[in-house]
């Protein structure tokens, strides 16, 4: 008999991901003691369990599903600025983008700098499909410096930015990372692009203080739980290294943490991979850490000379892999888990003859290996995954990158991109995530949107419909599919006895609404170990 419960939840269509046998798929109750979940079933049984000291939430008929659980998302780094930038997500015209800086010039002391950096893409404003110019951005902010990044691809600033930044002709003729833009009348227009040029423009940005940094870690995770994330798997970032997990480790300490975070680390620079990478290893063990803070691998990037994009090869030659094999090696032999950021064939190839090269030595089959984006992964890996237990983190990135998969691979091959429907069938381990806040959008709703149509954001298709998700699988890969990454499967992502009472009631049914409102969905009360971290209001 379970013990009297702290809180029921009843009255509810609660998705419990059973996976068969004497569990339900679905019960319209629960109870929690402790932060875990100690009970479902029907409201009456449920009911039966309490006495008066048990409080009482009815659901009012209600979607419930377990907290969703990002498997790649730069969450440490988001934290350092988050209260500093603009976001852009769900904003699908030019003009209310631009009015959104306006606001914030009427807000802000003059001269203080307004940012958006990442996560939306031209191609989603419906008025022209076009980001904005010096020009516009002067219109809305004249007194203020403004940085607006799309993704990797551009930075456009304004005037004052560019006088703030002292970015003339002689400045950029000493810049060899990117390209910036001319009128035809050869002036600078105030735009950048190249992805190796983005680090200098954030040198260029005022830091905020420690204390900042802190309390915008605390933002995204209220952010987080807003949206129904419980948890999320933080895979690093270029150029995030040691010093940038302070605010996180603070925010934690002074409990205003509400999201579990999953740390994934990596070398902070190109040729610091020998040196930071053994120092993880020699200082940190794999599960360092507490149920809402853990240390749980090593990645995304491994050797910065072979991080690759979609377009763009990284360095997979043999001194490449060889210089893998000297940093993959040891962590293997510590038993560490790892992930591997990789979008081209070629690499997933070399990097699959180099796990079973490693596993012969120090057997990797039972560390969750995972390779991170893999749109290129076919049906010919398959075999080789499961026989070294390995996973996969998929993310929407098609979302706003497809048209430029389809200009570099092809629709045909963009169509398998990755074989959803073979790696499903053959039930290889994955756990779906964004790849936000710069390259995606961080609403899980968005993502699995995606998984479920395939679109872009401007309507092109990418994925075949046999390689589109259900919806229950698309949950699935957002819950117990990304807690199995960091072997959690056994007790998060499932809403049934024994788990921790991670949970997401639903402002609309994810399982009924129509496919095209999925991205609307947000939270009406999250709990996380069973206590209320977001409440809307609407759920008593």
């Amino acid at each position: 008999m379970p013990s009297t419960p702290d809180r029921i939840l009843v009255n509810g269509l609660i998705t419990t991901l059973a996976d068969g046998g004497d569990l339900p798929a679905e019960v319209s109750a629960l109870a929690i003691r402790d932060g875990v979940i100690t009970a479902v079933g029907t409201d009456e049984e449920v009911r039966a369990l309490a006495d008066d000291s048990t409080e009482v939430v009815d659901l009012g008929g209600r979607r419930v599903v377990p907290g969703l659980i990002d498997s790649h998302v730069h969450f440490v780094r988001a934290g350092l600025t988050w209260n500093d930038e603009l976001r852009w997500e769900d904003v699908y015209e030019l003009s209310t983008a631009l009015s959104t800086i306006e606001e914030a010039a009427r807000n802000q002391p003059e001269g203080t700098w307004i940012r958006v950096i990442g996560g939306w893409d031209e191609k989603q404003f419906t008025d022209g499909g076009r980001g904005p110019t010096r020009e516009d951005l002067d219109r809305v902010a004249p007194n203020h410096p403004v940085y607006v990044q799309m993704q990797y691809a551009w930075v456009q600033l304004n005037t004052l930015a560019m006088t703030t930044m002292g970015i003339d002709d002689e400045l950029v003729a000493g810049l060899t990372q990117g390209t910036f833009e001319r009128d035809e009348t050869g002036a600078l227009t105030g735009r950048g692009s190249g992805r190796l040029l983005m680090p200098w423009f954030y040198k260029q940005l005022p830091a905020p203080t420690f204390e900042e940094q802190v309390a915008s870690t605390a933002a995204v995770s209220r952010e987080f739980a807003r949206l129904g994330m419980t948890g999320c798997i933080d895979g690093g970032g270029y150029n995030t290294g040691p010093d940038v997990y302070g605010p996180v480790y603070e925010a934690w300490r002074r409990g205003e943490l509400v999201t579990r975070v999953r740390l994934y680390q990596h070398p902070s620079a190109p040729g610091m991979e020998d040196e930071e990478i053994a120092g993880y290893a020699r200082y940190l063990e794999p599960g360092f850490g507490d149920d809402l803070l853990r240390v749980s691998g090593i990645g995304e990037v491994i050797l910065y000379r072979s991080h690759d994009g979609i377009a763009e090869p990284g360095d997979t030659s043999d001194d490449a892999m060889d210089h893998h094999e000297r940093l993959l090696a040891p962590l293997a032999a510590k038993g560490w888990s790892v992930q591997i950021h990789a979008h081209q064939r070629g690499y997933i190839d070399r990097l699959l003859d180099l796990w079973e090269r490693i596993d012969k030595v120090h057997p990797i089959r039972d560390l969750r290996w995972t390779l991170v984006h893999a749109e290129p992964v076919g049906k010919q890996h398959i075999e080789r995954l499961k026989a070294l237990g390995a996973g996969l983190m998929l993310q929407s990135l098609l979302r706003l990158n497809g048209e430029k998969a389809i200009a570099t691979w092809g629709a045909e091959r963009v169509a398998e991109s990755p074989v959803l429907r073979a790696l499903h069938d053959a039930e290889v381990p994955i756990g779906l995530g964004s790849d936000a806040m710069r390259v995606a959008s961080y609403n899980p709703f968005t993502s699995m949107q995606w998984f479920l149509t395939g679109l872009t954001v401007s309507g092109t298709p990418t994925l075949s419909k046999e390689n589109l998700l259900s919806r229950e699988e698309a949950l699935r890969g957002y819950t117990v599919g990304s807690a199995w990454c960091t072997f959690e499967e056994d007790v998060r992502g499932r809403l049934l006895p024994g788990y921790q009472a991670d949970v997401a009631v639903l402002s609309k049914d994810f399982f009924t609404v129509p496919v095209e409102e999925i991205h609307t969905i947000t939270s009406e009360l999250t709990l996380l170990g069973g206590r209320t971290v977001w409440s809307s209001g609407a759920v008593a």
